[in-house]
């Protein structure tokens, strides 16, 4: 017999729950990579645009080659626009295909500015934004009202606009937004 309520000292299940943000550190910062998943529409589009984006390069290729094996005809300059604009469509739909879906938000101390970054299937970044540490105006705690998690945000000066930092339970959230805001206000 115990007096001891073993319920009290139990985790509770939103500190419990694993996190779907992961904070990695640099010699020039740290990278936070969010863990927001990307929608089933985004994930459809590059489908698409990848198979189009095949016919497009097939069809150029046929295009430039077929008739030349077939017929022995020189190449004219219709045949030869056409299978440039059609190459060049196929290249576009093809790098929107492997552009990648996962953000990352890059916090650079010795720059003094969020770097908001995309990884592609590869794992190579391509930068979307950047942002001094100037036009960030705060960094927020936001509830969604569409899932259970909450999503960290910094929200920039003049213009209102959010930039999603992570995803994830407010306790979970809350050291993560201690560290960006102390980083931004002491080198702003």
């Amino acid at each position: 017999m115990t007096d001891i309520d073993a319920g009290s000292f139990s985790m509770t299940p939103e500190m419990a729950r694993p996190s779907t943000f992961a904070v990695e550190d640099i010699f020039w910062g740290y990278k936070i990579q969010s863990g927001v998943k990307p929608s089933l529409m985004v994930a459809f589009g590059q489908l698409v645009s990848f198979f189009f984006g095949v016919c497009f390069a097939t069809a150029a290729l046929g295009i430039l080659l077929l008739p030349t094996l077939f017929f022995d005809g020189d190449f004219t300059a219709m045949r030869v626009g056409s299978a440039a604009l059609f190459g060049a469509m196929a290249a576009y739909l093809l790098w929107f295909a492997s552009r990648g879906t996962q953000p990352e938000a890059h916090v650079d101390i010795s720059f003094s500015e969020i770097r908001q970054v995309i990884k592609n299937r590869t794992g190579a970044p391509s930068t979307v934004g950047r942002y001094p540490f100037d036009a960030i105006g705060g960094v927020f705690v936001e509830h969604s009202d569409t899932s259970h998690l909450s999503q960290l945000v910094v929200r920039c000066n003049h213009t209102g606009q959010t930039i999603l930092i992570a995803a994830g339970t407010d306790a979970q959230l809350t050291p993560l937004r201690n560290r960006l805001a102390t980083d931004i206000l002491t080198k702003a």
